[in-house]
């Protein structure tokens, strides 16, 4: 995970800055501005998806793994009927990425209901739900999808075993930061 961040999500970061500076040198240039668009896009969206992606982990010896409480809980109760449940939805989407993506625990803001929601490489989240499903808070984990994992560190312990990744993910989630943003 320490190379993950300090190499990947890093790039995200740098890239950004980057294209941002560039942003604001091109002021008087609609055109460089209106191209510079899907760097500022692609490379802020991955530094907003990882940093949401480290605040979901925790070891185990603190708290990670631990089953959401409260309100989540009981959200995830009513919505799948457990958390085996929602696990196993989470999984079926994540599988059906097809390339570099995420899938996100979600809230409506118009409907208060909860659901699993998937993204493609590093469309943020933040403009895919303020814009396009009227979808508010992000409020549990998204694991990075395989291709992510596949070529990068988080889970090269499980090289091709993409279900087995899924699966153990959950042993890390940080459930009690997912209840916070769940209010």
């Amino acid at each position: 995970m320490e190379l993950h961040h300090s190499k990947h999500h890093n790039t995200y970061v740098t890239s950004y800055n980057a294209a941002a500076e560039k942003l604001a040198a091109a002021s008087d240039s609609p055109t460089a501005q209106i191209s510079l668009q899907p760097l500022i896009n692609f490379h802020g969206g991955g530094h907003i998806n990882h940093s949401l992606f480290w605040e979901n982990l925790a070891p185990k010896n603190a708290g990670g793994g631990e089953p959401p409480s409260g309100k989540l809980g009981k959200a995830i109760q009513q919505t799948y009927g457990s958390v085996e449940a929602l696990q196993k939805v989470f999984g079926q989407k994540l599988a059906g990425i097809q390339g570099s993506g995420w899938a996100w625990l979600v809230k409506d803001t118009e409907t208060g209901e909860i659901g699993v929601k998937t993204y493609a490489v590093s469309s943020a989240i933040l403009d895919a739900i303020g814009r396009v499903e009227g979808i508010k808070d992000m409020i549990a984990d998204n694991p990075d999808d395989w291709e992510v994992c596949r070529t990068k560190i988080p889970c090269l312990q499980y090289e091709n075993r993409k279900a087995e990744y899924f699966n153990a993910i959950w042993d890390v989630i940080n459930w009690k930061a997912a209840e916070k943003r769940f209010g």
